[in-house]
């Protein structure tokens, strides 16, 4: 059985669009959230809901190809490594990996993104909270002095 290494880069591609598409949603999202815009940080949510799905369809072609590969896990795996060493040239294989690499480093950078994210929402929280407090604060005081 014979790999087609466009096939293979078509399917890196492809998922790099998708990274690509989340490294912009989680831009998106941080702004929303340093904005304190939730019903946007919402939208964001289910569209990035979206591009995970599509991700997860690219993993079943993954599996699909390590089925053709005969290895029985996913692509990160050695098993699965060692298989597509054995059926590309040099030259596709190199290719290949360091197209994988270059997926890798978004999925990092979306990581941290998301954490930045996180993080500012939790500030965000912890403002509303202490806001609250005060508010509930001022309730408390104003009722006294109605008395």
């Amino acid at each position: 059985m014979q790999v087609d290494v466009n096939e293979i880069i078509d399917l890196i591609e492809r998922e790099q669009q998708l990274y690509d598409s989340l490294i912009l949603l989680v831009d998106e999202e941080m702004k929303c959230a340093r904005e304190g815009d939730m019903s946007a940080l919402m939208d964001i949510l289910r569209r990035k809901q979206a591009v995970i799905c599509d991700q997860e369809i690219l993993q079943d072609l993954w599996l699909e190809l390590a089925a053709l590969l005969g290895v029985s896990s996913s692509r990160e795996t050695v098993e699965f490594w060692d298989a597509l060493a054995l059926k590309l040239d040099q030259n596709g294989y190199s290719q290949v990996v360091e197209s994988i690499g270059k997926i890798r480093e978004r999925a990092a950078k979306i990581l941290e993104k998301e954490h930045e994210v996180q993080r500012e929402l939790e500030t965000r929280l912890a403002d509303l909270r202490s806001d609250l407090l005060r508010l509930n604060d001022g309730m408390r005081a104003f009722r006294a002095y109605m008395r």
